[in-house]
């Protein structure tokens, strides 16, 4: 018997944030993960699973507007409801151990920026694992389209490069980096964080109070960055290599800011303390990632 002949209704979420059935998921830490009573399964839409063949590769994570999918094995044989009992409870505690799979394209993506994501000074490229997946999106998404690396050599790269990815392509390579483990980069300027604190009060408003990034303002992390490459991109928003572009609305906010900074030392000393900041563990967690489709991060 095909266990998707089980399925007997969906009901929807209205947002991740809401409650459901009063337990919470172990990726997003909303309220509507599995309520297992008796013979009735409800799954969020992070654990769905649609059949024997899928159980383990047709897993979603859940992101807003989730479905709670409700499974009724009353009648199933003894055997099986045992069975898909344990498949539940292992899926609901082995929810952080999934991951979006490696795409092919990252074969590039790590000649530069590293097998685990941490940057390489010496080739230019910055740490890219622990940025939000919809931001390395966008990102791609500008270099392809044109409004990112004109007039930069590092930039002209990742033009070629990104010139290459489709959008589903693109939300894949998103959706991995975007779930990369933490990897640590040294500090490498000569700057006083304490004399950023002050400075960094307006960078806040955008990149979040511990530098954790906004995803709806389009603010990316800078805690635990490449100090370096965050001092690059001030000179490139103030010369206008970057965020003067059309369509580049959040890159031309962040001109303005850049070119309100005067002094070097200024901007040395607020990146100097965005890099030192430490993200809690809650904000940590909320990271959107797709682990069957990998296209959280997609570039629309």
């Amino acid at each position: 018997m095909h266990w998707g002949a089980i399925l007997a209704s969906r009901r929807r979420v209205p947002h991740c944030n809401q409650a459901a059935d009063g337990h919470r998921c172990t990726r997003c830490q909303t309220r509507h993960m599995a309520s297992i009573k008796l013979a009735i399964w409800r799954v969020c839409s992070c654990k769905r699973f649609l059949s024997t063949r899928s159980l383990s590769r047709k897993r979603r994570f859940c992101r807003a507007g989730g479905l709670v999918t409700t499974f009724n094995a009353g009648w199933v044989p003894g055997l099986a409801t045992g069975f898909l009992f344990a498949v539940a409870l292992a899926g609901a505690s082995g929810a952080e151990a999934a991951a979006p799979r490696r795409p092919v394209e990252f074969d590039i993506c790590q000649g530069c920026h590293g097998v685990s994501g941490q940057g390489n000074a010496e080739l230019g490229a910055p740490r890219i694992a622990g940025l939000d997946p919809q931001y390395i999106g966008q990102q791609l998404s500008n270099f392809r389209d044109g409004r990112r690396g004109g007039g930069d050599e590092l930039g002209a790269q990742m033009i070629a490069i990104s010139s290459t990815l489709d959008d589903t392509t693109i939300g894949r390579l998103a959706a991995y980096i975007g779930a990369m483990p933490e990897t640590a980069v040294s500090p490498t300027l000569k700057a006083d964080p304490r004399a950023g604190q002050s400075t960094y009060a307006t960078c806040a408003a955008c990149h979040g109070a511990h530098g954790e990034g906004n995803v709806a303002l389009g603010g990316p992390r800078l805690a635990g960055m490449s100090d370096w490459y965050l001092v690059r991109q001030f000179s490139a928003f103030v010369s206008g290599k970057r965020g003067a572009a059309a369509g580049d609305d959040r890159g031309a906010a962040m001109r303005g800011i850049a070119q309100s900074l005067k002094s070097e030392r200024t901007v040395r000393d607020v990146i100097a303390y965005a890099v030192s900041l430490q993200i809690p563990a809650v904000a940590a967690s909320e990271k959107c990632v797709d682990g069957a489709e990998g296209t959280c991060g997609s570039s629309h």
